[in-house]
């Protein structure tokens, strides 16, 4: 293999052969030009061959970001990941970074391109959260195009991503908590087993919308966590496994809440008795009228109105799960325990979470060695 040099005007170009289209089968070439002297042209060229020789060598893509990230949805992230953070991914791309830089050339995009993205970000105001999201994305989309040969470098780990700043979360306390119970329930709302279930198991709203009564253990005091229902555009409501397998998982009940299920499902049975064939039993606990699944969103926004209607702080139906881990912590469970409950990756996640209940049990733990020692002095 050779090159073919020449110059134009005062600068050198080289021309090589650079192997076959694999989609037509014709001969490519490549010509590299911009080069003061006939010896720099003839270095990069043999620097070029070598890399065709050794299989190094690839055209960086001349498709915009836009297109590269249609088709990295489509042949990628599609394959890789469950449908409500394919969902996720595909919305946030198309709403907020192929309207900002997806008419820029992927492999022309510089670190200072996304960087100033986030700078605009920020600026608008956005939550640290859902930036480092987009960064995730991006990230990730990258290291599929360095793997397809479409850029030379992941140029995204010399970008750095806004620190996260943690936002105070909404909690009751275990009166507001009550309260909260007591008025539902005083409503007569079927949406009362899910406030319920929320306060005192911290189970996630798409796992209670999920849960069947076969995973109830009514006799044992147990929930399994199997499945949870989500929202995808485009698909509507969809059951879904459990995401991970700390979500799989087998939560204790108290004796009361047993009792509330039990009411609960007497109920359901005399509404299929009354509606007949037309009822469609799909062995939900969290059912309409008619059997089917439960809007989760419109139970979260009947949620807001019956805080607002009870006199209370409002707060986010995902805060109630924030709200039970928050009381147990407080009443002195042990973080594994509470970890356990919420399906957490690891008890670190949770100590970081509820760092806010650190200092109350460090201040508990304090007077009960105190006391211990006190113990100990009266019966020496």
């Amino acid at each position: 293999m050779k090159g073919y040099f020449r110059k134009r005007g005062t600068k050198w170009s080289f021309t090589i052969d650079v192997g076959r289209d694999p989609e037509t089968g014709k001969r490519k070439q490549k010509t590299v030009s911009g080069f003061k002297t006939k010896k720099e042209a003839e270095k990069a060229c043999a620097e070029m061959i070598a890399q065709i020789e050794n299989g190094e060598f690839f055209e960086t893509s001349k498709d915009s970001l836009a297109v590269f990230l249609q088709q990295w949805l489509d042949n990628a992230a599609k394959q890789t990941t469950r449908a409500t953070t394919f969902d996720g991914y595909k919305r946030t791309i198309h709403h907020r970074i192929i309207p900002a830089i997806g008419h820029l050339k992927l492999a022309d995009i510089k670190p200072i391109h996304i960087q100033k993205f986030y700078t605009r970000l920020v600026e608008e105001d956005l939550s640290s959260e859902y930036i480092r999201f987009i960064h995730s994305i991006l990230r990730s989309a990258f290291n599929t195009a360095l793997k397809w040969q479409l850029v030379s470098k992941n140029i995204m780990s010399n970008v750095e991503v806004p620190k996260l700043k943690r936002k105070e979360k909404g909690i009751w306390t275990l009166e507001q908590a009550q309260q909260f119970l007591n008025y539902a329930k005083e409503k007569g709302t079927r949406r009362y087993i899910v406030y319920l279930l929320a306060i005192y198991t911290g189970m996630r709203r798409g796992e209670i919308f999920g849960l069947r009564w076969k995973d109830v253990d009514l006799e044992n005091g147990k929930i399994s966590i199997n499945q949870t229902l989500s929202w995808v555009s485009g698909q509507g409501l969809i059951f879904q496994e459990a995401k991970t397998k700390r979500s799989h998982r087998s939560i204790s009940i108290s004796d009361f809440v047993v009792q509330e299920l039990k009411n609960h499902k007497l109920q359901q049975r005399k509404e299929k008795l009354r509606i007949g064939e037309a009822y469609n039993d799909q062995d939900l606990v969290a059912a309409s009228a008619y059997g089917n699944p439960m809007n989760p969103r419109g139970v979260t926004d009947y949620f807001r109105k019956l805080t607002v209607e009870a006199g209370l702080p409002v707060i986010r139906f995902h805060d109630l799960r924030h709200t039970h881990a928050t009381i147990m912590l407080k009443l002195g469970e042990h973080p594994k325990i509470v970890s356990e409950r919420l399906g957490h990756s690891n008890i670190q996640m949770t100590l970081n979470l509820y760092s806010h209940v650190t200092p109350d049990m460090q201040k508990d733990a304090s007077h009960r060695f105190e006391e211990a020692m006190k113990s100990a002095q009266n019966s020496l």
